[in-house]
């Protein structure tokens, strides 16, 4: 099922927050002895092993009770532990036998290098029953940072000395991304009488699950506190009277000291939709008073760029002039949009129809989103969820809640309207107010094919019942929605291709079993392209690479499955084959010159296809590069690379292998959905690329993309994926345009060499040829200029794709016959 806003509406009704004290913590006074270390020399464990290359060693067991601290460059130091992409990890402290405790510390250091300070430090501690506890967080709990965690390198040693506790293990989960250091934990000692006193709080079964759980508190903690400090800084800006401001002022700090104590308790189905609490509404509420006391409409109707990220507490200008202008073809989807910004201190229900548009005042050719608010791990804010719109009589419900700003999308997906431009009106009523809000449909007399050109794919491995944040049960719904994105290229997982059993001389004695395939190509009847991950090794059959039996198998193996495809339809070109993923290493390559040399020997048109990673890609063994058929760099890699590194790609395409781009940064959300997904197509189209791919339509970090508080790690899914289905989002969105857009520009090659051969005038088909160099050019530039990868620090000009597009439909229509 596709989530619904009224969906989201009904996840809020049950969190209700209470107040007291975290769970377990007692808290000595102010005048306690001095610091006495019972860790030092403390036996302790790791989860999971420390993997940071510059510091990681076998001393690691031993350093952070060693009782030394480190010096020089943090991260560099043998003396250090450290993480990098762990998302927490886990150190759990022996102290030998059950003593008071009054204090920990943990000395680490960030600042540069994207190495940020711990999101949370949670300590635990157990008895000899091993039945953990928690205390709370060192990061809050620690006394207040200096200056220096603000800005630049430093190290900092997060500390607390008021605790008034008891325990043998101490454990510290300390939550991060995407690195942790640190080189000293100490335990600080107590007093002996509190050994009879019992340490409070639930016994924790699984640590795991309950971080995760706290996690999710510390996350919502962070959104509440911030956003009640930009609605204090709104408070003290001009046009604000001050006895507004003053109110305002009393409530936030009500809110503030109600949320400083609420409790961690959250359901099983939350989900960090905003508002997130009914205390997170009150601070919103306190927003929408400072707008109507500066002279706002109850209801304002605005617009920002489609694809400019949209500020949660952007103030909507007092006098707007929206636009919904589309312009398209019949059979493809173009989306538009325009924002609702309720200002009254009550929720609000804006009824949406249309008027004057084909199709009455629900037209089936538009569908109609509701913008829903979600906040990310790193805490930015994203409105990029596209639930459904509630849907009721003649009209759509679209829901504004107090002091926020509701984006609706529009999806026009038109497939037999009259080619001409068609205009009319929203109608927008919120009680006995209604407002009209302009739209003009243009639909040019081209159609856009049923099946666009760019093949597109993401890792979906729908090969399995269920993986990343794909389950069996909503597996088909995943599918469908990728399909109607345009998705022609579905990834299978290793082993879809089964080996079979060989002789001694790598001769077939028992061919491979082919129902696990076979019922991947059926779930996929259609596709262009199909591509398997088959990550090989240095052997097969039990044959050593390099050996004449190795490769016989490998002939066998590989000519099976071209005839199979053969045998069901299919072209054994439609096969690529990733061998080794992200090859950067002597011992990689070797492995790809064993597999790919016997599979080009024998000739079954299956396709080698393989993702080099080189940071120097002329060092690579270049003994694999004759026996390869597709290249596929990184895409952000290939163009912030040096002139040389793109040149190996052009003279390795000149040469006649196929070149395609992937890209597989993250977080997705964080993503910009113009320069980074939108505008892969158009460097498709300049390096004469064939395929589009995205790293990774299913992964959601290991949680639901609807709370990634509660993930182990990046999401990078583009659409939101839980287990209640798939819903759309804009990054999504913006891929579907994409593939669109290098139609455009196929389509006009194809008309100015058909106009061409019919002799029309050559001064018209070459001005068409020049718009298919020019307009990318100048359609890329955003990126190159800006090098934009994150939505909130791009400042591309999001509208020249679209701006592009309108000439590209122009030059379409001059040379018609």
């Amino acid at each position: 099922m596709r989530i619904s806003a009224r969906t989201i509406a009904g996840f809020r009704a049950f969190l209700v927050l209470s107040i007291l004290m975290p769970w377990g913590a007692s808290f000595a006074s102010a005048d306690e002895p001095a610091w006495q270390n019972l860790a030092k020399g403390a036996a302790y464990t790791l989860s999971p092993t420390p993997n940071y290359e510059h510091c990681t060693d076998s001393g690691d067991a031993t350093q952070l009770t060693d009782g030394v601290y480190t010096e020089g460059h943090f991260w560099t130091q043998p003396s250090t532990v450290g993480w990098t992409g762990a998302g927490q990890a886990t150190i759990n402290i022996d102290l030998g036998a059950e003593k008071p405790i009054r204090g920990i510390s943990f000395n680490t250091a960030a600042g540069v290098a994207g190495v940020t300070w711990p999101r949370a430090i949670f300590i635990f501690v157990a008895g000899e029953d091993k039945q953990y506890r928690w205390i709370g967080d060192l990061a809050a709990l620690s006394a207040k940072p200096d200056s220096s965690l603000q800005g630049g390198y430093a190290v900092h040693k997060f500390t607390t000395d008021k605790l008034r506790i008891h325990g043998r293990y101490v454990g510290l989960v300390v939550v991060n991304e995407p690195f942790t250091f640190v080189d000293e934990i100490e335990v600080a000692g107590g007093e002996e009488e509190w050994l009879s006193s019992p340490v409070e709080g639930e016994a924790i079964a699984d640590l795991s699950e309950f971080v995760q759980r706290i996690n999710v508190h510390t996350c919502v903690q962070r959104r509440l506190r911030e956003d009640v400090d930009s609605v204090r800084k709104a408070s003290k800006a001009n046009g604000v009277p001050a006895d507004v401001a003053d109110a305002v002022s009393k409530e936030l700090d009500a809110i503030a000291a109600e949320q400083a104590g609420a409790a961690p308790v959250y359901p099983a189905a939350f989900k960090a939709i905003l508002p997130l609490t009914p205390l997170h509404a009150r601070v919103f509420q306190c927003q929408a008073k400072l707008w109507s006391a500066k002279g706002l409409k109850p209801v304002q109707i605005w617009q920002t760029g489609l694809w400019e990220p949209l500020d949660l507490f952007a103030e909507p200008p007092m006098e707007a002039e929206p636009l919904v202008d589309v312009w398209m073809m019949n059979n493809e989807y173009r989306a538009g949009s325009f924002n609702i910004t309720n200002t009254t201190t009550e929720d609000m229900e804006v009824t949406l129809r249309f008027e004057g548009l084909p199709g009455g005042a629900v037209p089936a050719y538009v569908t109609v989103h509701e913008v829903a608010w979600t906040d990310t791990r790193t805490g930015f804010p994203v409105a990029a969820a596209l639930p459904l719109a509630e849907k009721k009589d003649d009209g759509y419900v679209i829901h504004v809640p107090s002091g926020m700003t509701r984006q609706v999308w529009l999806t026009f997906h038109p497939t037999d309207l009259e080619a001409t431009v068609h205009s009319g009106t929203i109608a927008l009523n919120a009680g006995a107010t209604t407002q009209f809000l302009p739209v003009r449909l243009q639909v040019y007399p081209v159609r856009f094919p049923e099946k666009p050109r760019l093949h597109f794919g993401g890792w979906d491995y729908t090969d399995r019942p269920s993986m990343y944040g794909v389950t069996e049960a909503m597996r088909d719904e995943f599918i469908a929605d990728l399909k109607e994105h345009f998705v022609d290229s579905p990834w299978a997982s290793p082993g879809t291709l089964a080996a079979g059993e060989f002789d001694a001389s790598g001769a077939y004695v028992k061919t491979p079993d082919t129902a696990y395939c076979d019922a991947w190509l059926d779930r996929w009847a259609g596709a262009g392209q199909y591509c398997v991950f088959a990550a090989v090794s240095n052997k097969l059959g039990g044959f050593e690479m390099g050996t004449a039996p190795f490769d016989a198998a490998v002939k066998q193996w590989i000519t099976f499955w071209a005839n199979h495809f053969r045998e069901r339809g299919l072209k054994p070109e439609q096969l690529a084959i990733l061998l080794v993923d992200e090859p950067q290493s002597p011992e990689q390559d070797a492995v790809i010159a064993a597999w790919a040399k016997p599979i080009r020997e024998a000739a079954t048109g299956v396709r080698v296809w393989e993702d080099p990673i080189y940071d120097d890609i002329t060092v690579a063994n270049a003994a694999w590069l004759p026996f390869c058929d597709v290249l596929c760099p990184n895409r952000p890699s290939f163009l912030n690379a040096k002139q040389d590194f793109r040149d190996f790609f052009v003279e390795q395409h000149n040469k006649g292998v196929a070149l395609d781009f992937y890209s597989c940064s993250g977080p997705a959300r964080l993503l910009d959905p113009y320069t980074y997904h939108r505008l892969q197509a158009w460097t498709c189209w300049q390096y004469g690329a064939k395929s589009t791919y995205f790293w990774a339509f299913g992964d959601t970090g290991g949680g639901d993309s609807w709370n990634e508080y509660g993930a182990k790690g990046n999401g990078y899914a583009m659409s939101f994926v839980s287990p209640e289905g798939v819903t759309d989002g804009k990054h999504m969105e913006a891929c579907r345009e994409s593939i669109e857009d290098y139609e455009y520009l196929a389509m006009l090659k194809d008309a100015a060499d058909d106009a061409a051969a019919r002799g029309v005038d050559a001064a018209k088909v070459d001005a068409a040829r020049t718009l298919l160099t020019d307009l990318p050019a100048r359609v890329c530039a955003a990126y190159e200029q800006n090098r934009g990868l994150w939505w909130k620090d791009s400042d591309a000009d999001r509208s020249v794709a679209d701006k592009a597009r309108k000439e590209l439909l122009d030059a379409l229509v001059s040379l018609r016959p």
